[in-house]
């Protein structure tokens, strides 16, 4: 069995020179890029 999707959840952010906050490993990964999670499937 495969899974239809996968989560990743992280709480280890940091601020960056420009007071905003990011993932250390995803930089380039900022919080209006990632999508809001709407109810979980049934």
């Amino acid at each position: 069995m495969e899974p239809e999707r996968v989560v990743e959840v992280g709480v280890d952010v940091a601020r960056d020179a420009c007071d905003r906050w990011r993932h250390p490993a995803r930089p380039g990964l900022s919080p209006a890029v990632v999508p809001r999670l709407t109810s979980p499937p049934h």
